[in-house]
């Protein structure tokens, strides 16, 4: 077994119980809002051990869960993410699907893990149609100096251990170069700025994502 893959199912077997507490109190209400009116096809990225399927199984229409770890996928399809809808193992970076196949995008507590955020972002912003909504819950860098700085400071450890979590990602900014927003909102979880949005797609972007003044 390589090293990768003992991590990965290491880091599967853990998340659920670590994160247990958070997500009972804090997290799922926070899904629950923002997914209320997820709707037509459904592409669930990052869906990890399936945090979102309690929701997205109440809303009608298809769905695909993808996330590039095995073992989380795993843990999800044990939950039901089989009768709800398609795992797929995937990376964020490539998605294995047409321009504007779906209707609804979502990523909670994702883009901070991507290897490379910004190709992820112009992934998301191919895949969704015209018409489509993005839904994000993300946490990111904080506009406080001092509270920046330590997310910095920190973010080498971190991600070491939390299946590469940045915890210094600008990412509500740099979501703004594929996509308009229509709703946000920022949460203070355990100190750090946890970012609600929801997104319509730029219907036409420059070369890189690069916005144009």
């Amino acid at each position: 077994m390589s090293l990768s893959s003992w991590y990965e199912k290491f880091f599967a077997t853990l998340y659920d119980p670590l994160l247990e507490k958070t997500e009972r109190d804090t997290l799922s209400p926070l899904r629950s809002e923002l997914l209320e009116k997820v709707e037509g096809l459904v592409l669930d990225l990052g869906a990890g051990t399936g945090s979102n399927l309690p929701m997205l199984e109440k809303q009608e229409g298809p769905r695909v869960f993808l996330d590039r770890s095995l073992p989380m996928l795993r843990k999800g399809i044990r939950k039901g993410m089989k009768r709800n809808g398609f795992p797929v193992v995937g990376s964020a970076t490539a998605l294995p699907f047409a321009d504007d196949t779906f209707d609804s995008i979502v990523v909670t507590l994702v883009l901070c893990s991507v290897d490379d955020l910004r190709k992820s972002l112009g992934e998301i912003h191919r895949t969704l149609k015209p018409e489509g909504v993005l839904y994000v819950m993300e946490h990111v860098l904080s506009d406080s100096p001092a509270v920046a700085r330590l997310q910095r400071i920190a973010t080498p450890v971190w991600k070491i251990f939390a299946g590469g979590c940045h915890l210094d990602r600008a990412t509500s900014r740099e979501i703004l170069s594929f996509f308009q927003n229509t709703e946000f909102r920022t949460e203070i979880l355990s100190g750090l700025p946890l970012h609600l949005g929801l997104y319509k797609k730029i219907p036409s972007i420059p070369p890189e994502g690069s916005r144009t003044s």
